[in-house]
Formats: C-alpha cells, sequence, structure tokens
C-alpha cells in the first residue's frame, strides 16, 4: 500500500507529526523489495526512513519529505523446531511474548513490557530491568537498497545500552556497514519451560507496567535513558517537572520519564519540554540526560 500526503500521526503511537510525502507499507519482504526498486528507479521519493510501530520516534510537525516505509503489516513469526523463533521487523514484541510463553518458549518474557516490534527493539536494543533484545538475539536479516538480502549473526553486530550500530551514532566505523540497510526479520534464541509459568510472567510484567506507567495515554515510551546508577524518572520528579503541561504535551502524573499527548499535542511541545527538563536537570545534577526517544528535527516549516 502506497499512500501520499499521509499524517504521520496515524502512525505514531503519541499521535503527533504532519504529513509524510510518501508512506509505503509492504506486507512482505518482496513487497519491500519492490518499494526499495521504486525508490531506487526514481517513481518513489528519496531519502527513505523505516519505521516500525513508531513508539520510539517522534515526528516532525511539519511532516517528512521523502519516502517514510513503514514495516508494522510484516508481523508474522515461525516457531522452528529447534527453539528459535523467526520472527519478521513488524512483528509486535508483547503479542510475540505471549505466543511463545502459551507455547512453553522460555526467555522473551521481558518483551511483554516494551510496546515495540522486533525490527524496532533490536535498532534500540530494546529492553527491561530483566533483559534487552541482544540477549536473545541470534541473527538479523537485513535488506540492502539494491534489493539484495542477507544474514548477520549476534557477533558480528555492536550492542550498548538501549543502543546499537544500527543507529549510526559512532559506536565505530563498522557502523557504516549498515547505514542504507533494513531489518527485514530476526531469529531470537528461546528455552523450554512450562507455559503455565511463562504465562503467569506475561500476566504479572504486563499487570506492573500498566500499574507504573501511562498506557492509556497516548505517549513514546521512556523519554530519557538512565543515567548510570540513577533514573531519569526520578530526577526529572525531584527537579519539580511532574504534571508540567507544555500545549497538548503532560509530563506524565503517574511517571515522569513519560511525556502524554493529553489531546492536541504537537512534537514542537514536546521537544520544548525535553529542552527545558534537560537543561533543568543539568543545571541541578550536572548530569545531561541523553534521549532515548528518536527526536526527528523539522525539515519544512511546522503549520500553526
Amino acid at each position: 500500500m502506497i499512500l501520499y500526503e499521509e499524517p504521520l500521526s496515524r502512525h505514531s503511537s503519541i499521535r503527533t507529526g504532519g504529513p509524510g510525502q510518501v508512506v509505503a507499507l509492504p506486507e512482505s519482504t518482496e513487497e519491500l523489495i519492490s518499494v526499495l526498486e521504486r525508490v531506487r528507479e526514481g517513481l518513489l521519493p528519496s531519502p527513505v526512513r523505516f519505521i516500525g510501530n513508531a513508539s520510539n520516534i517522534l515526528f516532525p510537525d511539519g511532516g517528512l519529505l521523502g519516502t517514510v516505509v513503514s514495516l508494522k503489516k510484516m508481523d508474522r513469526f515461525d516457531f522452528r523446531p529447534d527453539g528459535l523463533i523467526e520472527a519478521q521487523a513488524g512483528a509486535f514484541l508483547p503479542r510475540l511474548a505471549f505466543h511463545a510463553a502459551r507455547t512453553g518458549r522460555g526467555g522473551l518474557g521481558f518483551l511483554s513490557g516494551i510496546p515495540g516490534t522486533v525490527g524496532g527493539g533490536v535498532v534500540m536494543n530494546a529492553g527491561t530491568t530483566t533483559g534487552e533484545m541482544s540477549e536473545v538475539l541470534r541473527e538479523v536479516r537485513l535488506a540492502s537498497p539494491d534489493g539484495s538480502t542477507f544474514c548477520v549473526s549476534r557477533e558480528d553486530l555492536l550492542f550498548s545500552y538501549r543502543t546499537s550500530e544500527f543507529q549510526h551514532e559512532g559506536l565505530s566505523e563498522k557502523t557504516s556497514r549498515w547505514q542504507d540497510c533494513v531489518i527485514v526479520s530476526a531469529v531470537l534464541e528461546t528455552f523450554p519451560s512450562e507455559p503455565a509459568r511463562l504465562l503467569a510472567e506475561w500476566e504479572r510484567l504486563r499487570r506492573s507496567r500498566s500499574k507504573s506507567q501511562p498506557l492509556e495515554s497516548p505517549n513514546l515510551g521512556s523519554v530519557f535513558r538512565n543515567p548510570p546508577g540513577d533514573f531519569a524518572g526520578r530526577l526529572i520528579e525531584e527537579a519539580g517537572w511532574k504534571g508540567t503541561v507544555r500545549g497538548g504535551i503532560e509530563i506524565s502524573r503517574r511517571h515522569a520519564n513519560f511525556f502524554i499527548n493529553k489531546g492536541g499535542g504537537l512534537s514542537r511541545d514536546f521537544r520544548s519540554l525535553v529542552e527545558d527538563v534537560r537543561l533543568s536537570i543539568l543545571r541541578e545534577s550536572g548530569l545531561r540526560l541523553e534521549t532515548e526517544v528518536e527526536i526527528v528535527p523539522e525539515e519544512t516549516p511546522a503549520a500553526v
């Protein structure tokens, strides 16, 4: 499916963002490769940006030029006899964790607390206090701009806390190997366990997350990465920012590291709060908080 001048707010978990010049929603690897071919041939505009559930990315109010490729319809996964799970990039992590638990595949319980997709989870090395993607990843399949696909093993990838070389943030010179590629699927490792116990763990983590996080409101998850030995939410609350409202965006009263859209919120409201909170924490504690959310800068003037 190809959409033109499509509001990116419809594809964002915080419901902000202006129009995307082109938004493509492939449902298979073949359709994805077809989109890449059309971009290469000039039939669809460049540049290309890939997204999943968009639960960790802030789109600009002015929209985006080029082609946004949403992989959320590539959401199938396969349970292999050897205990491995091959999941497409758009597979929703909590759903994957539930079905793994139901079939007695252990090790993925922590995914129940991450509202993203497999591809995004790998890129961000998403995780909780009980695990992270790099710990269960066996390999990823990538598609290059020329339409070819190939596999890369976990040992050949660079991961650190809430980041990976797929984010192209200068972890090493090896980053350039994958800067034009997109994750098509990933193979995850599991171990055999009792389904009843795994399902109980899945439900416990789901309830815990629902109790501590404002899941009923549009949000982008944790806004800032936790600094070493501390928690961003604690620092923000201690600095007096909890409950602050700017435009339609509020710093959640339930968890200060979550910014929620109370209705009519704009990305510029979100960005403004991020910068003011960061400056405040820097002045009070000497710590510069780094965002866990990817904030896409404005390309064109935003509508007033």
